[in-house]
């Protein structure tokens, strides 16, 4: 029996790790991004962080009390720009319907549960085979300076342990003991969670390393610097894809972008329901003052990382449109944070790149994977911040579907049905 081909659109970490997971289950594959080359876009520069224990939904009751203040630009984290765009209007009040308590428990608890199976199949991998993405559990921990802030987030610890994700909760000296750094602090912190399970590397040398290990595979194919014009559909199939470097035509195909190409899968009937949230991050030479920990200012919702011999900075949740452009503004804040939070961290003079990337966001956080829109088409999309994290779980969910067998784990939440997007015969 010959071997089935999937073509798969868009190669960020969500498309070349469905591409890499699919080529191991035995398809073959050809990966379409319009790019030269793989995680170019919101994959590029990240917090580069797997923050497995950490996924909370963005809406929820507190961040839904903030948005008066978000919209007079007093929070240092969001930014809104109001739109008459009937999409944003769309998308933002599902955003905040998914801030009520009961469905943001509900929408973490599903991110939960795929961001640990994420982990299991990252480190069956590390198991089986060498990779070299500057990797290591690092452990995670959230710094508080406010003391209500802090008895808040103890509830959800207490959830996360019953769902049976493992944080605890620190003392001041308890933070401080496990990442010294911190006695730095511009304002002192007054305790912290910890996860020990959280770990940190690059998403983009991993993109390249698994895009390296297909190139030796006559089953692979990369069509970079090739975007995708129109979507064929015959009946209840799609039949072929119209490019810039012509017709490919496959057995089944997935969608795996950002929110700028949405408008091709209005041809075929889908609707989905996502929103780009701009993210920034700035990189610059780490010194020995390092924190060896990933640290989460929460007031601040910056995080810092040490990626190798690099300090990774990164922070900002900006729901302003489309442009891509950089706001040079958000750049200066998270160097202004990270100078009075580590100071000796970086070598902040030296800045080796800043990045902007657009998030593609549903409005419960949750992403959306699954068959939508045809009998052969499937999506993997709409991870938001947690791209890199959820990646290797939503590759290995997407395969279970393609291949027709029940799916690793409890799914709710995730199915296109899930997010109001009908059956794909529909």
């Amino acid at each position: 029996m010959a071997e089935k081909t999937v073509a798969i659109v868009g190669a960020g970490i969500i498309g070349i790790t469905s591409a890499y997971l699919l080529r191991r289950a035995g398809y073959r594959i050809i990966l379409i991004d319009a790019e030269d080359g793989p995680a170019l876009k919101s994959s590029y520069a990240n917090g580069c962080q797997l923050s497995y224990s950490y996924i909370d939904a963005m809406s929820s009751p507190s961040l839904i009390k903030k948005v008066p203040k978000i919209l007079l630009g007093k929070d240092p984290a969001f930014r809104i720009k109001l739109s008459p765009d009937l999409s944003f209007i769309s998308w933002g009040s599902k955003f905040l319907l998914n801030g009520q308590a009961q469905q943001e428990q509900l929408n973490t608890r599903a991110l939960l549960r795929l961001a640990l199976h994420s982990k299991q199949v990252l480190d069956t991998l590390l198991s089986q085979s060498d990779f070299s993405f500057d990797h290591r559990v690092s452990g995670k921990l959230l710094i508080y300076t406010n003391q209500a802030d802090l008895d808040k987030a103890i509830t959800r610890v207490e959830q996360k342990q019953q769902w049976g994700c493992k944080q605890e909760l620190l003392n001041q000296q308890q933070c401080i003991e496990l990442e010294p750094s911190l006695r730095h602090l511009s304002k002192p912190i007054i305790g912290g969670i910890y996860s020990a399970i959280d770990a940190v590397g690059d998403p983009f040398q991993f993109s390249h390393q698994l895009l390296k290990r297909m190139e030796s595979d006559q089953g692979f194919t990369a069509q970079f610097n090739c975007r995708v014009t129109r979507i064929i559909k015959h009946q209840h199939s799609i039949t072929s894809l119209e490019t810039t470097q012509g017709k490919i035509e496959a057995d089944a195909y997935v969608w795996a972008t950002g929110s700028e190409s949405l408008n091709l899968l209005k041809q075929v009937g889908i609707k989905l329901p996502i929103y780009p949230i701009k993210g920034y991050s700035i990189t610059v030479p780490a010194t020995e003052y390092a924190p060896g920990v990933c640290v989460t200012d929460v007031d601040n919702k910056v995080v810092v990382s040490r990626v190798g011999d690099k300090l990774r900075i990164a922070g900002c949740a900006d729901i302003v449109g489309h442009s891509r452009d950089k706001d040079q503004t958000r750049i200066e804040h998270l160097l202004s944070v990270a100078q009075q939070n580590f100071p000796k961290a970086g070598r902040y003079s030296e800045i080796l790149h800043t990045w902007a990337g657009m998030r593609p966001v549903t409005p419960s956080s949750v992403p959306i994977i699954g068959k939508a829109g045809a009998e052969n088409l499937f999506v993997n999309i709409g991870h938001g911040m947690l791209g890199w994290t959820l990646a290797l779980g939503s590759a290995s969910l997407l395969t279970s579907q393609i291949e027709q067998q029940q799916p690793p784990f409890d799914n709710h939440g995730m199915r296109p049905t899930d997010h109001g997007i009908g059956k794909f015969y529909e």
